[in-house]
């Protein structure tokens, strides 16, 4: 039908679809655009516009009050197109372990098997214009890796992960937008901030919700079926503040809505050095013809249940002056806001302050997150077509961590309200010890694969992991088995 602004919206009566989905991000708009043969109308709402804006940013602002996360950091987007407007395109797939219930992990599990996820890769790889999903097979990476790469995980206790870039970062908004326009059964509300959903007088189904305007004018949409898609905080926020009929807010009987907060915790962590004539081409990252691919360092799933570790993953990156104390944040705040859309204010004076921090940036700022594609490609044939004499290389270890599933790890409602009379959130991350030993423990194995392997050895560190998130928000609303 069209996209509609909510501020020029002319009806006083409200809005009536089949489908309502709350938030323009990577999930509303993949879900409005698989839902368009169904001929059913679907309204997808979103808060922001086309482009970002301060005022509609602050909605976000929340109070931190447990292991420190990124401060003056956008983590979240929120105008449409959402988070990925932010996003440098990186991809993994789940593991069969991710879902297993292990008993060295409190509250682990999913409800759904791994094959149940596995069903849809194949789409979601042509959504988010992967490379082809036969990338992610033993076979691929036992015919790309080198004689040394091999070695390394011939021996069952570490085993690849695969992190896939499609050419260019996938914008939602932008790689969506005309299909949705052009769609006849389809209108995205814009300017529209969700700020209650209401249920039927039996408190057992929902029955509308309630959007706004900055300047307050508020519209009811009504619908068959409802979609909360605005992430794992913000779908939290919308069942807690949501207390007509239920005390608590919605699904909240059992204390479980907001509990469980995950991110993927990350710290640098030692430095691995390899010694002249050492080939490590997938450990460092390689341009396909339909993307980019970088293998990363696992436990493989008989070393987690053996010694009872966590879902950690670490990459080899290489070491230029100043990078070991960086811990993330220089790079990930200037950089989104130097090349990438997503800060709503004045981006250069923000660089401008910042600029101190540009050594720091200079190791983080990698050719296959930054470079377009065949630019990227070209670097890597003209890098791999120079001769050049084996020289011994180091690289600095960077730890991606599973967080386990934690109910003292969470987000709450706060007294504070924002400009449209919501709660805004608080939130406690809940970083457990299982983490940082998971940490110290893959250290140890790695430095032994390491020297089995006669690929190198590990500069271990004895310091304490300092963990940066990685705005990757889970867990606040817990699937269940009934």
């Amino acid at each position: 039908m069209s996209f509609i602004d909510a501020r020029e919206l002319s009806a006083p009566e409200g809005l009536q679809t089949d489908v309502c989905i709350v938030g323009g991000g990577a999930a509303g708009i993949t879900l409005a655009t698989e839902l368009i043969a169904s001929g059913m109308d679907i309204c997808l709402v979103e808060s922001g516009g086309f482009t970002p804006d301060e005022d509609t940013q602050a909605l976000y602002d929340l109070q931190s009050t447990g292991y420190p996360v990124r401060e003056n950091f956008m983590s979240r987007a929120r105008y449409f197109g959402g988070s990925c407007n932010l996003w440098a395109g990186r991809n993994m797939t789940l593991n069969a372990i991710d879902f297993a219930v292990r008993d060295w992990v409190p509250d682990s599990g999913w409800p759904i098997p791994y094959s149940e996820a596995a069903r849809y890769y194949q789409r979601t790889f042509e959504i988010l214009e992967l490379p082809t999903l036969d990338r992610v097979s033993p076979e691929f990476l036992d015919q790309q890796m080198s004689a040394n790469e091999r070695k390394l995980f011939e021996g069952g206790t570490l085993a690849p992960t695969i992190s896939l870039w499609p050419r260019s970062a996938t914008r939602f908004g932008s790689a969506f937008g005309s299909t949705l326009r052009n769609a006849p059964n389809v209108r995205v509300l814009l300017h529209a901030s969700v700020t209650n959903v209401a249920l039927n007088d039996s408190g057992t189904a929902v029955q509308s919700v309630t959007a706004a305007t900055l300047a307050g004018r508020g519209i009811d949409i009504k619908a068959r079926h409802f979609v909360l898609a605005s992430g794992g905080l913000e779908n939290a926020r919308l069942l807690l503040v949501s207390r007509d009929k239920h005390t608590t807010g919605i699904g909240n009987g059992y204390d479980r809505v907001g509990r469980y907060f995950m991110d993927h915790p990350r710290a640098v962590f030692g430095k691995v050095h390899l010694p002249a004539g050492v080939q490590v081409p997938m450990l460092r990252g390689r341009p396909l013809s339909d993307g980019k691919l970088q293998v990363g360092v696992g436990l493989s799933a008989a070393t987690q249940k053996r010694e009872g570790l966590l879902n950690h993953y670490v990459t080899f990156e290489l070491q230029t002056s100043g990078y070991a104390e960086a811990k993330y944040q220089s790079f990930i705040q200037t950089m989104k806001v130097v090349l990438r859309r997503g800060y709503a204010g004045s981006r250069w004076d923000f660089a401008r302050a910042h600029v101190t921090k540009i050594p720091d940036m200079i190791y983080l700022v990698s050719p296959k997150e930054l470079m377009p594609h065949f630019l990227y490609r070209g670097f890597v044939a003209a890098r791999d077509a120079i001769p050049r004499p084996p020289r011994p290389k180091t690289f600095v270890a960077v730890y991606f961590c599973e967080q386990p599933p934690d109910p003292a790890s969470r987000v709450t409602l706060s007294a504070e309200t924002d400009r449209l009379g919501m709660n805004k959130l608080s939130l406690h991350w809940h970083l457990g010890d299982a983490v940082k030993q998971g940490v110290f423990r893959m250290q140890e194995l790695l430095q032994a694969e390491l020297e089995r392997s006669g690929m190198g050895r590990l500069e271990t560190s004895q310091d304490e992991p300092v963990f940066t998130d990685a705005s990757h928000h889970m867990g606040t609303t817990r699937m269940s088995v009934s």
